[in-house]
């Protein structure tokens, strides 16, 4: 992860966007995800049955992380992509990818929570203002399962079908991590399950901490639209390779069904400093990552917060910046 940081720092801005010249090769890219992340997985449980794990320790730990890490950079982010296309195909293909961090319940809350409510107080993958990555950490991960398994018994109910029954996607989004490890036991037996479950919950940690990243600090009134302020941009290449573009957020959450090919920069959004991949580093030590948001923030307060969202701040008892009357603010 440092090594990574500092090359995302070196690899410099990237503000073109790709476009559909090379779509073909942009979309075999995502899709040849599954048999990478499936090959990873038997990977890991034939090392778990051929290797004495307690021999090796440090190898068995290296193992662990790249293997989750890989779970979460291509897994999780490919499996984002392919929850906003519509269509069985990649569906189903996020699914799977998703099931290898236990987070198939992604499906629903990304699409019908996050993208509808974040910056609000209660939504689970904006990170507050102030709150430090482990209690964001246990609030995203309890409230997306539950916000997920709410909206699902809300449709089923509109629809007058039972909640507890074979129509409920909550439910059946289970089918992929459980056979997932059931490939993974028949490998490898127990010790092969103990390092898929490690991998796959520290993939699902590295997956949070770049939802940790992306709105940190940032307010949205309720029921205000969505506006390209809400999130955190950065253009760095490396960051933008790794991430399929997602970085370029505020893009991503003005037009959710872009592929990511099609993501475009902007000029008046908040910005981070650094890389994704640096910031990711940042935020594991809470007094750095709070020194450096810190100014952010009070750029954000004074340059994009609106008056309604500095009267929430006000209203919490956050710390915000008063902007004066010469400085009117972009929400304005």
């Amino acid at each position: 992860m440092v090594f990574g940081s500092f090359a995302d720092e070196l690899s410099g801005e990237d503000l073109d966007r790709l476009g559909d010249g090379a779509r073909t090769f942009y979309n075999a890219n995502l899709y040849l995800a599954l048999p990478l992340m499936c090959l990873l997985a038997v990977l890991l449980a034939v090392y778990a049955s051929t290797t004495a794990i307690t021999d090796h320790p440090l190898q068995t730990v290296g193992v662990i992380w790249v293997v989750g890490y890989l779970f979460a950079l291509v897994g999780a982010t490919v499996g984002h992509e392919l929850t906003h296309r519509q269509g069985w195909i990649p569906q189903a293909v996020a699914h799977v990818l998703l099931g290898f961090t236990f987070n198939t319940s992604f499906v629903i809350y990304h699409v019908h929570v996050h993208h509808r409510r974040v910056g609000s107080y209660d939504e689970a993958s904006t990170a507050r203002r102030g709150e430090r990555l482990f209690p964001f950490l246990v609030r995203a991960v309890h409230g997306q399962y539950a916000h997920a398994a709410s909206v699902e018994a809300e449709r089923l109910r509109r629809k007058g079908l039972p909640v507890w029954s074979r129509h409920n996607r909550f439910i059946q989004a289970l089918a992929a991590p459980l056979a997932i490890v059931a490939v993974v036991v028949l490998i490898g037996g127990a010790s092969a399950l103990l390092l898929f479950v490690l991998a796959a919950l520290l993939g699902r940690f590295f997956h949070e901490l770049i939802n940790y990243v992306q709105h940190y600090g940032i307010v949205r009134a309720d029921n205000a639209p969505i506006r390209p302020r809400h999130s955190w941009d950065c253009y760095h290449r490396l960051s933008n390779v790794l991430h399929y573009n997602l970085p370029r957020h505020s893009d991503h959450h003005m037009f959710a069904t872009k592929p990511f090919w099609r993501l475009d920069t902007a000029e008046d959004v908040p910005m981070l400093p650094y890389g994704y991949q640096t910031m990711a580093t940042l935020a594991l030590v809470y007094p750095l990552w709070r020194y450096i948001m810190q100014p952010l923030l009070a750029d954000w307060d004074t340059r994009f917060a609106s008056d309604a969202e500095l009267e929430i701040m006000r209203s919490r008892g956050w710390e915000i910046t008063e902007r004066t009357a010469e400085e009117p603010s972009i929400a304005e």
